[in-house]
Formats: structure tokens, sequence, C-alpha cells
């Protein structure tokens, strides 16, 4: 495969079909997220808008909408994390080189505070006095949701000194800042060896945190639930997770901080039990079996909530004087928000989300009582590409439980297509129904005449945490076995030749198109990205050596078990399938040279292997262009291994 695939087809049919989605250089905002309200009928949020062209990639700029006469209104390019004072007359937001406050009125700049590394969080106390700051240091890891590399600064000196790591410097810490309004600059709240991943005000004289004793991003697995005192920077203890926990959301008057607790196998990516801590201790709430992934306060009273329930998305209220959890809104054919569903509290009944859907493009939507009503429509003005149909699909696994998955296909049914099948990541998250599946390729090879199996083994979230537990110390193993099962059930109904699959996914998708072929030789092609190869190197190379500690059974430090039992490298030799491996050069979530350690065992053993490394892109190679050159080379691969498929539909 050459090193530049610019010129090719698949390429260019890449840039067609994003173009059409994207409309790059027309300032359209194709996506939005982190909505927030303002005073009167004022919403505002953070858009992303390719002003360039694709390659460029896309940049993030601060609008508002009027939902008098629905007008969007570009405010500034480069705001992150916009947050509106409790007063309504003025704003917050992160700049490069720290925060920024505004007045709504006229959006002028009011106050600037410079802080050390990049802002995280800001929250206003619930008095607007004050702002809690949470800052990652200048050299901080990053979450492999976020890309998985660590930050960097402008150095000193020539390129080729030496970058240095002793292990617990001052700047990869994450700390908390309080500012006052009208100080000139920001205190420092907490301090090594306490560690803030995430933070609420709870009340005006404490902020709840998720915090760990250690800043490496491993130390997260073991974080714990603590107030911190604004006096004097003191942390309580409120709760030690059995497994992991995020979203602590402090009660207004602060009696209060409600969170989720779940197994994890990604920080930021955190899907489970709602969960509430007071004066009682911590117990759980109903949810009318949703596993919630975003939550807010309606007042004292009620707790808002985004979430799962199977193949639903799902918003809802939990009422604390009942007990009882009532749905606002859930759908199948729609879902919402980034990484997991999320939502915000709207009037006494409502809520405001970004509905999407395979064929549906992002919206603002307000949803109440169980309808859906679209404010703006973020579709491109002139492209809705025919990529097919989506829908839940359902198997049995060869322990007899009920499996689930979407399923992509032409339009116009058929059968004997070609799949790919796409492993999400994890390995507890799931697949939805996304626009345009959110996948590199797949609207393109539909359009060919392919089918694509996104698969939701067990591990995957959304069905319980029980579910979710079943991948714990056996990835690799029935997670596998239900994948191959899903294969079985689209060929014994006709709609796949089972002479023509693929697999590919990233990150656990990675690690399991990896280890599937060492497993069988049912796949024609495999194109794992970010994968993991080596369990034993990937402890000691990677930022998250809890999560193998976590999913892998045996030891790091022991000669056998799953260390060695699952990691594709010592099996190459019993591969067929030709490989394409792609791998991020920055990534320190699943570092480059898994990949590189597999693609070497492929090669002695005379199997066919490329291996493509981008040297300045993180986890999961999601920033561009790398995002657009891998899903060409897909196409490329497998148009190289699987053949088209418009000539065998007839």
């Amino acid at each position: 495969m050459e090193r530049d695939v610019r010129s090719t087809p698949q390429y260019a049919s890449v840039g067609k079909l994003y173009s059409g989605l994207f409309a790059p250089g027309r300032d359209h905002v194709h996506v939005a997220r982190d909505l927030r309200l303002g005073d009167g009928d004022k919403l505002y949020f953070t858009g992303l808008s390719f002003t360039g062209t694709l390659e460029d990639g896309p940049s993030d700029a601060l609008y508002s909408f009027d939902r008098c006469d629905a007008s969007l209104t570009l405010l500034r390019r480069g705001a992150r994390l916009f947050r509106p004072s409790p007063d309504g007359r003025t704003a917050a937001f992160a700049i490069d080189d720290g925060f920024e406050i505004v007045n709504l009125d006229d959006f002028a700049s009011v106050e600037r505070c410079a802080l050390p590394g990049m802002i995280e969080q800001i929250h206003w106390s619930p008095d607007g006095t004050r702002l809690a700051v949470l800052v990652a240091g200048a050299h901080a890891d990053v979450s492999g949701a976020e890309g998985g590399y660590a930050l960097r600064t402008e150095t000193e000196g020539p390129a080729w000194l030496p970058e240095i790591d002793e292990g617990g410097a001052e700047d990869v810490w994450r700390r908390l800042w309080l500012w006052h309004r009208g100080a000139e600059e920001a205190k420092p709240l907490t301090h090594p060896p306490v560690n803030v991943w995430e933070a609420s005000w709870k009340g005006p004289n404490a902020i709840a945190v998720v915090a760990s004793n250690h800043h490496g991003e491993g130390s997260w697995y073991q974080s714990r639930l603590a107030e911190v005192d604004i006096a004097t920077g003191g942390l309580r203890e409120l709760h030690v997770p059995a497994e992991q926990m995020a979203y602590p959301t402090g009660a207004p008057d602060g009696k209060a901080v409600a969170f989720v607790e779940a197994v994890c196998s990604d920080r930021g990516i955190v899907c489970g039990t709602l969960r509430l801590a007071d004066a009682d201790g911590v117990r759980t709430l109903d949810t009318n079996g949703v596993e919630v992934t975003n939550i807010h306060w309606r007042g004292d009273g009620r707790i808002h909530y985004a979430g799962q329930r199977e193949f639903e998305t799902v918003v809802g209220d939990h009422d604390l004087a009942t007990g009882k959890a009532t749905d606002i809104w859930a759908s199948q054919s729609l879902t919402c928000g980034e990484w997991y569903p999320a939502t915000v509290p709207d009037g006494d009944r409502g809520a405001l989300i970004f509905t999407e859907g395979y064929d549906q493009a992002p919206a603002l939507t307000r949803v109440e009582a169980g309808e859906a009503r679209i404010l703006h429509s973020f579709a491109a003005p002139f492209s809705r590409p025919d990529a097919g149909v989506m829908e839940p699909l359902r198997w049995q696994a060869r322990d007899g439980l009920e499996i689930h998955g979407w399923l992509i296909r032409p339009r116009n049914g058929g059968g004997n297509h070609p799949l790919l099948i796409d492993v999400h990541g994890g390995p507890i998250w799931s697949h939805r129904n996304r626009w345009m599946a959110r996948l590199r390729s797949a609207p393109l090879l539909v359009q060919q005449g392919y089918a694509v199996l996104l698969p939701n083994p067990r591990g995957a979230s959304g069905r319980g945490q029980d579910y979710a537990r079943m991948v714990v110390g056996d990835m690799g193993g029935e997670d596998a076995h239900d994948i191959m099962r899903g294969i079985d059930h689209l060929v014994d109904q006709g709609i796949v030749d089972p002479k023509r699959v693929a697999v590919t996914g990233n990150s656990y998708g990675g690690f399991m198109s990896a280890w599937l072929v060492t497993q069988t030789d049912r796949f024609a092609a495999a194109v794992p990205i970010s994968p993991v190869a080596n369990w034993y190197s990937q402890h000691f190379t990677s930022q998250i050596p809890s999560f193998d500690e976590l999913c892998v059974q045996g030891s790091p430090r022991e000669a056998g078990g799953q260390y060695f039992d699952r990691s594709p490298a010592f099996f190459a030799h019993q591969a067929n399938t030709p490989m394409l491996l792609l791998a991020g050069g920055r990534d320190k979530n699943t570092p480059p040279t898994q990949a590189l350690e597999f693609h070497n065992g492929l090669l002695e053993a005379g199997v066919t292997s490329v291996l493509g490394i981008y040297p300045e892109h993180g986890h999961s190679l999601r920033g561009y262009p790398a995002y657009l050159d891998s899903a060409a080379r897909i196409l490329i691969w497998l148009d190289r291994h699987l053949g088209p498929a418009e000539a065998d539909r007839g």
C-alpha cells in the first residue's frame, strides 16, 4: 500500500461523502455539544465547523440560539466550556491561557485570568461570586476518549533535546483553582498528592470531587468521592466505590451529591447506576432500568438524567420525594450526546438535547411528555446521502445469552452481502443509532452493497451492570464468541456471504479484530486500529495499566495466564488473514508499539501485513486528516481482499 493514497478513487469517495456531510469552507455547523441555558429564550452551545478544507479538520466556536426567531449567531471562535453565571448577566469560558468573563448583553470582556495548564471544567458557585476551575497541568495525560496522549508545551532549546519523565513533576497533576470576582488571579485549592478528575459545587461552601492520590491516568480507576472545604482546602471522604464512578453533581442546597457508579474501561465514558450521597449515607436511585450517563438537579427535589436502556436512549427524572422515576422521552430510532446520551433540563418537565439517528442529521431538539420537537437542524444544506438503513439486531450466544447489535445494509435489502464487522471501543461502551453510524467508512461501504454489523457483545453498556461485568476477567473469551455467533446469524438469514467477511475496530475493537484472526480463519481481511497485541508490554508502556488489571486475569509480573493466552502477538503464527494495522504515534492508551509487535509477528509468520503509524495523532485516529486517510485505506484494503460488492449483487 502506498504511503500517499490521496490520488486514489477511494480517497476521493471519502472526500465526497464528508464534504456532503460537513460542507467544508462554508462555516456550516455540522455538530453541536455542551448546551447551556441563558436568560429568557437564549441558548448557548459549542458548534464544530470546517472553516477550511476537510484535511484542515474542524474547529469549534461558541454560538447562541434564540428560540423566539430560531436565529443562530456566532459569538466567539475557540471559546470552550461556556458557563453563564447564576444571575444571567455574565458568562465565563476557557481560552488558550486561562479563562475570560464577558457581559452577556454585549459580549464585552470584563475580566481575564491566566492559569498554568489546560482548563477542563468551569463551575460558578451558587451565589455567582466565585469560580471553581479544574486545570490539567501542562504535561498531564488526557484520556483515551480525548486522544490518549500527553499535553505538550513549547520548549526551549533545540529539538533533539530529550523529553524527561521523573514520574511526578508538578505540571502533570489536575488541581482545583478558586477565583473570586474582581480578583487579579486564581488561587490553587487542592495540591498534590490530591488529583481531581471532576468537580461540582455542593452548596456555597464545598465542592464535591472525584479524586485519587496519583496523577497518572490509570489512578482514575481507584478514585473516590470527596468533599473539598472552600475555606481550608481540606478533603472529607464521602464514598469509596466498589468499581468506578463519575459525574459528581451537588444539590443546590448543598445537602447531597448525585453521581454514577459503574464498572468502566475508560475515564469519561461512564454508564451505570444513579446514586445519591447525603447525611443518611449512599443509596441507589430508581431510573426505570436506565443506565445513566448524564445528570443534573432540577431544583433540590428532582434529579434529571439521560442514559441507555438496551436499544433505547432515555431522558428522565427521579423524584426524591416519591422515590420514583419518570421517562420524559425514549427512542430507539434517535439518540443524543457524544460518547453517551446527554441532556439539559428545560422548565419544569422538559429537556433540551442534540438528537441524531443513522438517517437523521444532528439537531437541537426539545423533548417533553414523550414528544420531540426539532428547534434547529444541523444538516448540511445540499447533501443527504442514501447510505442504507440501520436496524436493531438480536441473536443468541453459544451459552444462550441474548446479544444485541445494529445492522446497516442497503435500502433494497437483498442478500449475500459482503460484511464488515466494526467492534466498538471500551470494552464497556456500546454502539448506538448515530448519524451515518459515526464510522469512517461504513456509509460508503453500504452504498457499495456491503452490510455492516455493529455488535454489542457481553460487556457492552446499557444492559445493566451484571451484563457489563461479564467481560471483566474474560476479554477475548465469550465476547469473541458473541461476535462470531453474530456472523453465523447473518449467514443463516442469507444476508451475508460467509466467504467475504472483514473485521475492524478501535482500541478494544482493535484488540478484538487482531485477536479474532488468530483464533479463526473465517475473515478475508482485518483492519485493527489502535490495538493491544501484548498485554505484558501494554501494562508497562500504557498510561492506563489499571485497565488490563481490570479486564485481564493473571498478573503482568508472572508468566502464563491471560496476559499470555489473550495476547494476539503470541499467536500471530496462527493467523492467515491479510492485516492492515493503523495506530497513532502519540497514543499513550495503546502505544503504537502494540501494532508494531503484532505486525512483526505476522511478517515473521509469512502473513500479509501492512502497518501505518500516524506520527502526530493519538488514540483511535479521530483527528484530521488521519480520519479521512484511514477511511480511504479501509476501502482500499477491502477492495483488495474482498473485491467490489456491486458485482455480486446482481
